[in-house]
């Protein structure tokens, strides 16, 4: 049976490779929106986590609240089995940029396939924030539309949920919260079938393919015809009515599954770059079922494109005209661009560059799940996988602290001790070449905010004191082994 799964989780800053989940919650419903159940998880915050001040004040999650949740080796199993139920449509509010990031690294991190909720059993995910921009668009009357102070709309689900009175038993920014009124926004949504159903299927892969590869390339560059379409996106913006027209300019090369685009609707963006000889524009990476959606250039699509995006789009095409040797480089430089390997990548953040688990890998993980856990650790001693023995101890030193191997004073301490330094060498790298949230970021960060004391509530008063309190005792303690 397919069932919806909604979910939202709070975390400990915006690093879905190096930050934490710490309230996941979930409600599944049939087909017809009913509530099946629900499920709230509350996860301890692990050791090597420096929590972001700016993260806290936002959900509020209190010290008290995490030292009842459980371990992240538990909650991660949890939540995997939940999303790898038979027929699960797993989505929430921005879920597909934020939310499945933060799940695919959980999942990875502690030896659990990270990608099997994505298509098997019959799973798959979608996204309700792309739907509502939809709905914000071309048929703006099933909702009232929040409008901040300078006269802009905003998407925000807070603000959503206060415009139009949702019924929700929490505070927002609280994960049950949020996952009703996201409950609330699609049982308006999907009472225009029409609207509903046809911006639902953009998250099938087959039909979204398909519904691009039928637009006709009816623009020609040079010998070479082009697909010119419009692209919606939550991240285009009020001012550009979230619609753009984009060109589509081929596949990339090494990533088989990304189809390229450019925003015509952009200004100084196609002018050439002395230094690279190309021109200088960035280019939109879609993956089919993702958060892009992309429709026909058809007259009731681009009635609602803003006269000025179609002034600067006719005026960068006759740039492209005018010099299509050096788009045309421009193009096969971006379709062979293959994202830079990080040399010195934490094992947490090498989801990408690692790739896929191997068929040996996958054996070692599946002993590693399936033991007892007071043989976990010797059985990780005899992995022939230099990288299934690192993660797989790392799981041990954050979850079960009656544990006492010889790695807890080695490898794992240094680990922690570089987020305690100041000194760039000993920053921990990710996939991104960003660097993981250490305590002196934290410290800084925390100032700022208190710096605002008179903006603050009590409770998030409460908290700055705590994380201040937490973030002294690392630096006194240096950070040693418990």
């Amino acid at each position: 049976m397919k069932t919806y799964l909604f979910y939202d989780v709070e975390t400990s800053g915006l690093n879905p490779a190096f930050d934490q989940i710490l309230t996941f919650a979930g409600i599944r419903t049939d087909l017809s929106l009913n509530e099946i159940s629900r499920e709230l998880i509350t996860i301890k915050l692990r050791r090597d986590i420096i929590p972001s001040p700016y993260a806290f004040i936002t959900h509020c999650l209190t010290n008290d609240e995490l030292k009842c949740g459980v371990t992240e080796y538990q909650a991660a199993i949890q939540i995997h089995r939940l999303f790898n139920t038979p027929g699960t449509i797993s989505l929430g509010y921005n879920s597909l940029g934020f939310d499945d990031d933060f799940l695919r690294f959980l999942f990875y991190r502690n030896l659990l396939d990270p990608y099997a909720h994505q298509y098997a059993k019959q799973c798959s995910r979608m996204d309700l924030l792309p739907v509502t921009t939809v709905f914000k668009i071309f048929c703006e009357h099933v909702l009232a539309w929040p409008v901040l102070e300078d006269g802009r709309s905003s998407l925000k689900l807070e603000l959503l949920s206060q415009k139009n009175k949702f019924t929700t038993s929490g505070r927002a920014h609280e994960a049950m919260n949020d996952v009703e009124a996201v409950i609330e926004l699609a049982r308006i949504f999907s009472r225009q079938k029409d609207v509903w159903n046809y911006a639902l299927a953009f998250f099938n892969k087959t039909k979204d393919a398909l519904r691009i590869n039928a637009v006709q390339k009816g623009y020609r560059i040079g010998k070479t015809d082009f697909r010119i379409c419009l692209m919606v996106s939550a991240a285009f913006g009020p001012k550009n009515n979230y619609i753009a027209p984009v060109i589509h300019i081929g596949e990339s090369e090494p990533y088989k599954n990304q189809s390229l685009w450019i925003r015509l609707d952009r200004e100084g963006v196609f002018e050439k770059d002395e230094a690279s000889d190309l021109f200088d524009l960035f280019v939109i990476r879609k993956r089919p079922g993702d958060q892009l959606i992309v429709l026909p250039s058809l007259d009731r699509f681009q009635v609602k494109v803003t006269l000025k995006a179609l002034e600067v789009a006719a005026a960068n095409m006759e740039k492209i005209q005018a010099h299509p040797d050096l788009f045309f480089k421009t193009i096969q430089y971006h379709r062979e661009y293959k994202y830079p390997m990080i040399p010195e990548i934490d094992p947490d953040a090498a989801l990408y560059q690692s790739g896929f688990f191997s068929h040996l890998e996958k054996k070692e993980i599946s002993l590693f799940h399936s033991s007892d856990d007071t043989n976990k650790a010797n059985v990780c001693e005899g992995f022939v996988s230099g990288r299934v023995k690192t993660m797989a101890r790392r799981i041990l030193l954050r979850n079960f602290d009656s544990l006492s191997f010889v790695t807890k004073t080695r490898e794992y301490s240094g680990h922690l001790k570089r987020l305690l330094s100041q000194f760039p060498e000993d920053q921990i790298h990710g996939y991104r070449n960003d660097v993981k949230y250490g305590v002196v970021q934290g410290m800084v960060d925390l100032g700022e905010i208190q710096e605002k004391q008179k903006e603050l509530t009590p409770l998030q008063k409460e908290i700055l004191g705590w994380l201040e309190l937490y973030m002294e005792k690392l630096i006194s303690s240096k950070m040693k082994p418990v």
